[in-house]
């Protein structure tokens, strides 16, 4: 890489680029370093975009071991199955963007849901990428699904993966930041972004017989943009599980069903049909559904 991330070279900190078993890729000073992890360390395991401590004599090493991870400000995390033990996937970026397709494979809105309840509750803020426009699909169905996110304030951007103009699009909308690329397999992350960093990663085709993505990045990985910012191009998945949460931060997931929460009659409503809920009618049906579905995975 011929560029640190601004977040990297601002805090001048051993950073995680890149976790493989035992050991990690770090940018140290400036430069990429191979370095070992500890077993079962403070703050650990680490994840890509940690900031984490070295053993004082191994600064310098050509190996360096990694003693302890620093707090993180944001994190990413997945359950291993819904409502299950959260496990962090990326730490301290500052945006999520979820990619779909409008097609090849078919977009998820649930998936997008979960994805954005992950971010919310991480402490990032989240956009949605919808790519393979040129594919036959129904453009008024897409529309009003985008009307929904558009509406509760997330930036929402349509295109193709492999043409410039998206890929323009999605570095302003970064603006310098550390951004991760999420979403299922097949919907062209590894593709957008090379257009966004010139750095080649695997690119797959979509399984026939399942109708997603097939896995081409095994490993999410911190990679520079060229004038400032980075992505992480995460992988594909065909599901993705939020690990347990209460209701209160279910619920905060939700930015439009928090704000129109305040208006409830009773405290800790669990706006599921509860007399002088204030939220029904207030927000999509669309919505207030998938919120119930997560909801009913974490009792």
């Amino acid at each position: 890489m011929s560029r640190t991330p601004r977040a990297v070279a601002a805090t001048r900190e051993a950073v995680v680029v890149r976790v493989s078993g035992p050991t990690a890729t770090l940018w140290v000073e400036g430069e990429e370093r191979e370095a070992r992890l500890r077993p079962r360390m403070p703050g650990g395991p680490a994840v890509a975009g940690d900031r984490v401590l070295l053993r004082p004599s191994d600064a310098d090493a050509a190996a360096p071991t990694v003693i302890g991870v620093a707090p993180r400000t944001t994190v990413l995390e997945r359950g291993e199955r819904p409502g299950g033990k959260p496990r962090a996937i990326v730490a301290n970026a500052d945006l999520v963007v979820i990619m779909a397709a409008a097609a090849d494979p078919p977009l998820s809105a649930r998936l997008i849901d979960r994805y954005l309840v992950a971010a919310e509750v991480g402490g990032m803020e989240a956009a949605v990428v919808v790519t393979k426009i040129d594919l036959p699909h129904d453009a008024a169905e897409l529309d009003a699904l985008l009307g929904v996110y558009r509406d509760i304030g997330y930036p929402v951007l349509t295109g193709v993966a492999r043409e410039p103009a998206l890929a323009a699009a999605v570095r302003d909308l970064i603006d310098g930041r550390t951004a991760v690329l999420a979403g299922h397999s097949g919907v062209g992350k590894s593709t957008l972004t090379r257009g966004l960093t010139g750095v080649q990663r695997a690119v797959g085709a979509v399984s026939e017989k399942a109708g997603t993505g097939r896995h081409t990045t095994s490993d999410p990985r911190v990679i520079p943009m060229p004038g400032g910012g980075a992505v992480v191009d995460t992988a594909g998945v065909r599901t993705f599980h939020l690990p347990a949460m209460d209701r209160a931060r279910l619920e905060a997931g939700f930015p439009e069903i928090a704000a129109a929460a305040r208006g409830c009659r009773f405290r800790g409503c669990a706006h599921d049909g509860d007399a002088g809920c204030a939220v029904e009618g207030a927000v999509s049906d669309e919505r207030l559904a998938s919120y119930r579905r997560i909801l009913a995975t974490m009792r």
